[in-house]
């Protein structure tokens, strides 16, 4: 396929059955767990988004690959991400300095397959000038001095916290199946009510589950007290770098702090288990709880740009306020059956 001019060429291919891709992917020093094909199968099987992986060539060599999903809805239309509900998943850049004809391809390709528009998380900015759609900030955790290390950055507070934890009979454990995973689903759909949001499907963290931490790339991390679940995280990992994917909690039981106790027993597992890095996930700039918590493990802060690019319109997309997703008049309200019919709604249309 060439777009662009004669020099570009782009090579598809399907990572659910080449296996090259993954094998391209690993070598690429700042790829994530989302870049690799086990999460296009969590995409493809849940909500059933075409996957559209690229190798762009400029002048013979490789540039550039970037994993891409169709997403098709008659509500929210058709339009290509890189990826689908990943917190980042921006192209990989092998020749970064053809980063400009890597772009004019990629317009090229959404313009032919008509999509409404092209959204591309992190992977620096597509040229000079150029808006952002959104801004988040991300928090990075070095493990490479050590745990011993790593804890005394912390803050005295999260010291505290962490002792907090250790002292309130809470039993943390980490799992790697599905029967935790259910557990974690379960408090889940309870965190989602209280924010206001449908949960994703039962069948989307079953898949995760299956694909992803069932084969040795992520964890399940539960704290217990009296018998019941009051706090659980799920981690991603591959090739050292670790991601805080999902968190909830009961409220009820915040005060003996199994959030820190999981994030700290998930930050010493990790570390063991040869992680070198810990990210904690994207964060809206607007929800100042989060935000507070992330900060609290001196974890280094940075930007995560979002960009979209309109094909109607041939032009970047400046900044805009991210869509309402939080109604706590009506999830927040309804029963968690009809929420969870609502996620199994909802979700396929989202991205």
């Amino acid at each position: 396929m060439h777009l662009g001019g004669p020099e570009i060429r782009i090579e598809q291919i399907d990572p659910l059955t080449d296996s090259s891709w993954d094998s391209q992917v690993r070598v690429q020093p700042d790829h994530s767990v989302f870049h690799l094909s086990v999460w296009a199968r969590v995409l493809t099987e849940t909500y059933l988004h075409r996957p559209t992986y690229l190798k762009i060539w400029v002048e013979g060599a490789v540039a550039a690959l970037v994993p891409l999903m169709e997403v098709r809805s008659p509500i929210t239309g058709r339009r290509g991400v890189s990826l689908p509900f990943a917190d980042f998943c921006g192209p990989l850049w092998i020749e970064p300095r053809q980063r400009e004809r890597v772009y004019q391809a990629l317009l090229g390709l959404a313009a032919e397959r008509k999509w409404q528009h092209l959204e591309l998380r992190g992977g620096g900015v597509p040229a000079a000038g150029v808006a952002c759609l959104r801004t988040y900030s991300a928090h990075e955790l070095d493990l490479t001095s050590g745990i011993s290390h790593v804890a005394s950055q912390f803050p005295a507070s999260t010291r505290r916290s962490i002792r907090r934890a250790d002292r309130s009979g809470l039993n943390i454990s980490i799992s790697h199946d599905s029967a935790a995973m259910l557990r974690f689903y379960q408090l889940h759909c309870h965190t989602r009510r209280r924010h206001g949001l449908p949960p994703q499907p039962f069948a989307f963290f079953q898949s995760i589950c299956r694909h992803l931490i069932e084969h040795g790339l992520g964890a399940i991390v539960l704290a217990e007290h009296a018998g019941m679940t009051v706090a659980g995280a799920v981690f991603f990992h591959s090739d050292g770098r670790a991601i805080y994917k999902f968190g909830a909690s009961d409220k009820s039981h915040w005060d003996l702090r199994p959030n820190h106790g999981i994030m700290w027993r998930a930050i010493q597992y990790l570390a063991d288990s040869g992680c070198q890095s810990l990210h904690f996930g994207r964060t809206s700039n607007d929800d100042s709880g989060l935000l507070r918590f992330k900060h609290s493990w001196a974890a280094a802060e940075g930007p995560l740009r979002y960009f979209r690019y309109h094909t109607g319109r041939q032009t970047w997309i400046a900044a805009v306020k991210p869509p309402v997703e939080c109604l706590p008049l009506v999830f927040g309200h309804l029963p968690l059956s009809i929420n969870r019919i609502a996620g199994r709604l909802i979700y396929p249309h989202l991205d």
